[in-house]
């Protein structure tokens, strides 16, 4: 059953760590209302959001696959697999009518995450200009970017601003400062941030560094670090499946690649490291050759330190520290 929830403007040190167009979280209550691959509608509550855009739907997409919040106990993550923003902003109603409810009946507003009937799922995106089925259609979404690689076409996406980084943060961390909404690409990376053992070894490797005197930043990239002699620019992958080694190794290269020339200026000729949460299987043992012979660092969490996986990695700090 289609689904409306609501976005709020981000603004600092919010309640809940949503990301536009990227990942929704909220507490367990809603857990039967939001459904992985639902279709969805944004709303813009009225608080701190623009005038042409308040208390109105904004755009449509698709759910992906939930998981738990393991920093905040009873919170869940929606990642988004697709999402369009409406090229007009839709009003709550028309005359008198509701187009949620269609009904005199305001929707429960109490409520962050409502679910809505087909035809009034319909009659919102008809209101904005949307094609029925659209959100059917053939689509990239999140989840087969992931499995088909990073384009080269993601090398236009914007830069921003290196960050020094204390603590790797909650959630996605990152939050664009640009108003432009991530592609596709840049969702998948930060979808990934709010995965335990994508952000254990991304802590695991910043205090590492920390105790060898060095120093991290982050921004889309999740951590360019300084440490004696050394630069590293370093691409953390989660592996909650060992089989996905592959899949997690093609994508996170792109990235390394990308990075390293959309970012030039700022990491120079920093060593690309591959970083993932956990050993591979054994049978993609292979995958540190590879590595290795494209120039790029490979190394892996091991409960509380990080082993190296080709003869790249054996010189770094990081898995001195």
């Amino acid at each position: 059953m289609p689904v409306v929830l609501s976005q709020r403007t981000w603004h600092a040190d919010p309640k809940y760590l949503d990301r536009e167009g990227v990942i929704y979280h909220y507490p367990r209550q809603y857990r039967g209302r939001i459904n992985d691959y639902d279709r969805f509608i944004y709303y813009r509550p009225a608080a701190g959001a623009d005038a042409s855009e308040a208390s109105s739907y904004i755009g449509h997409g698709v759910l992906g696959a939930a998981f738990e919040d393991f920093g905040r106990p009873a919170h869940w993550w929606m990642p988004i697999a697709w999402y369009e923003p409406f090229s007009r902003p839709v009003p709550l109603r028309y005359d008198t009518q509701f187009l949620e409810t269609e009904s005199t009946s305001k929707p429960q507003f109490q409520s962050a995450a409502r679910q809505i009937r087909e035809t009034a799922f319909y009659r919102i995106l008809a209101a904005a200009g949307v094609s029925a089925g659209r959100e059917s259609a053939p689509l990239l979404t999140v989840e087969n970017v992931l499995v088909s690689g990073y384009s080269t076409f993601a090398a236009a996406m914007p830069k921003d601003v290196m960050r020094r980084v204390e603590r790797i943060p909650d959630g996605t961390g990152y939050v664009p400062s640009g108003k432009a909404l991530p592609s596709v690409y840049e969702s998948a990376a930060l979808q990934e941030r709010a995965r335990k053992d994508h952000n254990e070894t991304l802590e695991l490797i910043r205090r590492s560094v920390e105790r060898s005197g060095g120093v991290c930043w982050y921004n889309n990239i999740d951590l360019f670090v300084r440490c004696g002699d050394q630069r590293l620019l370093i691409e953390a992958k989660s592996l909650t499946d060992a089989r996905q080694s592959v899949d997690r190794m093609r994508y996170g290269m792109g990235q390394l690649f990308d990075y390293r020339v959309r970012y030039r200026a700022e990491i120079e000729d920093a060593t690309p490291v591959l970083a993932f949460g956990a050993i591979p299987d054994r049978s993609t043992s292979w995958v540190g050759q590879i590595l290795e012979e494209n120039g790029v660092a490979f190394v892996a969490r091991n409960g509380d330190a990080m082993v190296p996986l080709n003869a790249r990695a054996e010189r770094l700090a990081i898995v001195r520290g």
